[in-house]
């Protein structure tokens, strides 16, 4: 998946995260690649694979 469709991925699960958030009554959430970025640093200090949009190696220990 290139950067461009990532970026999209990421905007619509925000998009529908937001609608389901907005009809509970609390706040939009909006991206932070600052906490997306240690997100992924502490996936790869527990010695797992990087995050794939399209589901492959997510999650598996190396």
């Amino acid at each position: 998946m290139g950067t461009s469709a990532s970026k999209q991925f990421h905007n619509e699960v925000l998009k529908a995260h937001n609608e389901y958030r907005q009809n509970h009554g609390v706040p939009p959430l909006k991206l932070c690649k600052k906490l997306n970025r240690d997100a992924q640093q502490t996936l790869h200090g527990h010695g797992m694979e990087e995050h794939k949009e399209d589901g492959s190696r997510e999650g598996i220990r190396k």
